[in-house]
């Protein structure tokens, strides 16, 4: 490879259909470059994985990457950048919707700027709902989200949520160290991690999918949501520990629901409390192996035995929450709510600690 090629890193995930197309598109695009192709599989389901092998075997351009652990979009394209050859990165999807037809004017930019990064705006609305490319909720929640993330960079963008762009090698060698996982918009995470980077932005028309379904899912949501709180946190709070938060509050609901219908039945408030905890414990416990812990998610037996080992290692903060709560109550003129939030808060602090180094370790 020379100095000058272009690595193209396309993360994928049950794409079969799509990638073949892709590297012909590609091929087209770039006639005349030196470049080079890199699909990061995610252990796809689909047979993707065969067929990237093929098109490496027949192609000294194309490279694969199969990642079996820690996976994840913006950790795969991570890997990709990290692997390539070419002194400039270039990042998109597998589904078609990134015409690579704009690779050469999205290169012509980033050396005429300088720039460090140079990224393709998608147009949201009109051509975009018409095509088929988006809906007109997945629109509008582009347009929050491209304001909110505007605000966390620092400078108005007009789609700093796009996953489509290129950038210097040296400078992603910079600011690599300082990434987090934002899930699925690394674009977003690489311009706050180093806001002095000199970037611009190129309209482009966001395409519709070759093949398959989009991998946008209410998780994937979930922690984008959790990233952008993150942020505005100034990274003070975790991702993980915002989630976990989301979820214990999510357990007040529970938590409250258990202990009036228990008082409610005449039970001493010490049975109650015990009883609105471990009920509500369970329920965080399920919502935090579907969301928080999500990319280690425990199933089948796992799960049956990392809920008894969580509640066993729980039942420390259970004991504090119960004895915690009770004290309040007696001492403070049987104040419910008081008493109960004060148990509460020892309880939550003990089992994310429990929670991140044992069962979901």
């Amino acid at each position: 490879m020379q100095p000058n090629t272009i690595s193209i890193i396309v993360p994928v995930f049950n794409e079969v259909d799509n990638i073949a197309p892709l590297l012909e598109q590609i091929a087209s695009a770039l006639d005349g470059h030196e470049w080079e192709l890199i699909f990061v599989d995610d252990a796809s389901t689909d047979g993707t994985t065969d067929a990237a092998y093929r098109l490496s075997v027949g192609n000294e351009r194309v490279r694969l990457i199969l990642r079996l652990w820690d996976r994840g979009l913006a950790r795969s394209t991570i890997q990709g950048m990290l692997s390539a050859k070419g002194q400039v990165l270039c990042v998109m999807d597998g589904d078609g919707q990134h015409d690579p037809k704009f690779i050469p004017q999205l290169m012509a930019l980033l050396h005429e700027g300088p720039y460090d990064t140079v990224s393709a705006a998608r147009r949201l609305g009109g051509n975009a709902i018409e095509s088929g490319a988006l809906s007109k909720t997945r629109e509008k929640l582009s347009q929050i989200g491209n304001s909110i993330s505007s605000l966390i960079v620092g400078r108005r963008l007009d789609d700093p949520l796009t996953g489509f762009f290129l950038m210097r090698r040296d400078a992603f060698l910079d600011v690599a160290p300082r990434l987090t996982d934002p899930g699925f918009k690394l674009l977003l995470d690489i311009l706050h991690s180093k806001k002095d980077l000199r970037h611009a932005e190129l309209p482009f028309d966001f395409g519709s999918r070759m093949s398959g379904e989009s991998k946008l899912d209410s998780y994937i949501a979930w922690q984008f949501a959790t990233y952008l709180l993150s942020k505005l946190t100034r990274g003070l709070l975790p991702p993980s520990l915002i989630s976990f938060l989301i979820v214990g509050a999510s357990g007040l609901l529970v938590h409250f629901s258990v202990l009036y219908v228990a008082l409610a039945w005449a039970a001493s408030f010490s049975v109650a409390q015990l009883a609105a905890t471990f009920v509500a414990a369970s329920s965080n416990f399920l919502l935090n192996n579907l969301l928080t812990f999500r990319d280690r998610r425990l199933r089948g037996w796992k799960q049956f035995r990392g809920y008894c080992e969580f509640m066993a290692a729980s039942s420390i903060g259970i004991i504090a929450n119960v004895s915690a709560a009770t004290i309040t109550y007696d001492r403070l003129g049987q104040m419910i709510v008081l008493s109960t939030l004060a148990g509460i808060a020892i309880d939550t602090i003990w089992k994310f600690a429990v929670a991140k180094r044992l069962i979901w370790r």
